[in-house]
């Protein structure tokens, strides 16, 4: 009697042990799905993280190259006698310069604090534009010393 119970224990035992092998061969549709659901609920974490990044490097690379083009609109200012620019407020938008690959367009407007504005000074509004948006802008006098 021994020999019979021990056997059909052993095969009991090996069906348990079969069935729960079988049970772990592989991950089934469910598992994958949730996997997968998973990972794109953390991609859609990070992306927009990641795109704000690129963005705001985008934006300091346009005011880094706009801070040049003024600085090269200004340096040719100041080679001109300041009795010879405009007195008027009116805005004067000058070509468009290239710069790191983009076209900037700057305009300036003479004299719109007219009270630093006479013969011997003149007050400079400079902006600078990308694609019709503003990137950056510089206010100075101008004064001619005797």
């Amino acid at each position: 009697m021994k020999t019979k119970t021990s056997s059909s224990l052993n095969k009991i035992l090996f069906k348990m042990l079969w069935i729960s092998r079988s049970s772990e061969q592989g991950l089934t549709l469910v598992e994958s799905v949730v996997s997968l659901l998973i990972f794109f609920v953390a991609l859609a974490g990070i992306v927009p993280v990641f795109l704000n990044y690129t963005i705001s490097t985008i934006n300091n690379e346009k005011r880094t190259a706009a801070i040049a083009v003024s600085q090269q609109v200004l340096d040719g200012l100041r080679r001109v006698d300041v009795a010879t620019l405009p007195d008027t407020s009116t805005p004067i938008t000058l070509s468009n310069v290239n710069y790191m690959g983009k076209t900037y367009t700057p305009t300036v407007t003479y004299c719109q604090n007219e009270q630093y504005c006479d013969t011997n000074s003149r007050h400079i509004l400079l902006q600078v534009s990308h694609n019709g948006n503003q990137v950056y802008q510089a206010e100075t006098v101008f004064t001619k010393f005797e």
